[in-house]
């Protein structure tokens, strides 16, 4: 009798822990296959996994500073409710196997409410099929995986994925109608090359065959004749490269990303090719022609003095007329130190000129939340201009404001709810422009600025220029384009 007391006991504790775990675990469906179970707990947790050890370290640490520093911003102010919001964050080294087994143990054991700030495009591509079969909402993706885009995302688990910066198939739209829309009307400058003629350098790598794509797809659409494509498949653009210049190209757009990049470049230098090259923003670094002790290579000088070499980018954070002056605060300090402060003819300071208002609210947050970490090895001022600590925020905030917009509305915090609230309405991607994933909509930010390459002509003591950039024509939209294309 006893032995079969404690069995039954046995079953019933059994049964009560997978009732325990089913009802944790998001088990509830609403009708749409999303989980509409409220999230309990004083602290809503979410969850990624990057490299933060090893050569990845440079790009994960901040990546994920930036998205706490986010975090904490909105805590500040309240939460969602009196909840709060962190980070769970698990260290994958860049490899893809251990990025499925971390995203698993986010999932299953510590049953994240989302997942914020999928990072790379290893884990992306291995993951993704995960969380759509699990329905765990995604909110950024620090990638451009073609597996992101979605023009119409209505099965549950694709309703789940909110990708935000800028996807390869839809930068390709943007490259193709920038190349061929008009420069200027009239006088006002639009941020088009205006080709009549443009040639396309594509290799067989995933990003470059997918930019391809959605240029063939736009050329198609906008009725855009007169495109001549190259495909490379060695090391060697130089045949690729005659071959446009032979064709009277007078804009060539390279899709191909990193050393390659610099290959194509130094292929169309050699042939003379003299007119525009537009690039993805994936290349959008000019310090790629700069050698270790960041001044020209011989190579990147002979580039600069043939072409002009522009490239996209899907943040705006210059301004021509906005100065940061907020005098006492740790981060105007910091430049003040620096001798970075401008001052009027009379001595008053103006401030920290070249960059937007947008950018310095966001700035100031990672600012003071790297400095809150006390941790030496992080330098407070360095965070809050890197690259990779804004991209972080981004996704960041656009979680939160997704909570906002769930507390304005009255909603329980479900997950359901969530992916519906981000389909209910266009948000503002900070330091960017809108985006809407409205009707399924899953194609990233539509919206790009332009920034071009340039010599300094700065002589170092060593004798030798710098490779910079430098936005010249604010974020514009694919539409936009498209109508101007449409007058010509």
């Amino acid at each position: 009798m006893k032995n079969i007391m404690l069995k039954t006991f046995a079953l019933m504790l059994v049964f009560v822990l997978c009732f325990s775990v089913v009802a944790c675990n998001f088990g509830n469906k609403g009708n749409d296959g999303i989980s509409n179970e409220v999230y309990e707990g004083d602290v809503i947790y979410v969850g990624n996994t990057a490299a933060t050890t090893g050569g990845g370290a440079t790009i994960g640490v901040p990546f994920n500073l930036g998205i706490e520093a986010a975090f904490a911003a909105y805590n500040a102010k309240g939460g969602f409710n009196g909840k709060t919001v962190a980070l769970k964050h698990y260290d994958d080294m860049g490899d893809s196997a251990q990025a499925v087994t971390l995203m698993e143990k986010l999932i299953h054991e510590d049953e994240v409410f989302a997942i914020v700030g999928n990072y790379g495009t290893y884990a992306v591509a291995a993951n993704i099929d995960i969380l759509k079969e699990n329905c765990v909402p995604m909110v950024y993706a620090a990638a451009g995986n073609n597996v992101l885009f979605n023009s119409s995302a209505t099965e549950p688990g694709d309703r789940c994925i909110f990708p935000v910066q800028p996807l390869n198939q839809a930068e390709g739209q943007m490259l193709i109608l920038r190349a061929f829309a008009p420069a200027y009307e009239g006088e006002t400058y639009l941020g088009g090359l205006g080709g009549t003629k443009v040639g396309v350098i594509s290799n067989s790598d995933e990003a470059s065959q997918a930019m391809l794509a959605g240029i063939k797809a736009e050329a198609e659409k906008s009725g855009l004749s007169g495109v001549i494509y190259q495909n490379v498949n060695t090391d060697d653009y130089s045949a690729a490269a005659s071959a446009l210049q032979a064709a009277g190209c007078d804009v060539i757009i390279v899709t191909v990303v990193g050393t390659p990049f610099i290959s194509a470049l130094t292929a169309l230098a050699n042939v003379n090719y003299d007119k525009n090259v537009l690039t993805t923003y994936n290349n959008a670094n000019a310090a790629k022609l700069n050698d270790e002790n960041s001044v020209l290579t011989e190579t990147g000088l002979n580039i600069l003095s043939k072409m002009t070499i522009y490239a996209q980018a899907w943040l705006d954070i210059t301004s021509l007329d906005y100065y940061f002056c907020e005098p006492g605060t740790p981060l105007y300090n910091n430049y003040k130190l620096l001798g970075k402060i401008l001052k009027d003819e009379n001595g008053k300071e103006l401030g920290v000129p070249g960059f937007a208002e947008s950018y310095w609210e966001v700035a100031k947050n990672i600012f003071n939340y790297a400095a809150s970490l006390n941790d030496k090895s992080i330098v407070p001022l360095n965070m809050s201009y890197d690259s990779y600590a804004l991209a972080g925020y981004i996704a960041g905030d656009l979680f939160c404001q997704a909570l906002d917009e769930m507390k304005a509305q009255g909603k329980e915090l479900t997950r359901a709810n969530l992916v519906d609230i981000l389909e209910s309405k266009e948000f503002q991607v900070a330091m960017a422009d809108m985006i809407s994933y409205k009707g399924g909509l899953r194609e990233g930010v539509q919206s790009f600025s332009l920034t071009v390459f340039y010599d300094t002509e700065t002589v170092t003591q060593d004798g030798k220029h710098v490779a910079s950039s430098m936005t010249v024509h604010p974020l514009t939209s694919m539409d936009d384009y498209r109508a101007l294309i449409g007058k010509k």
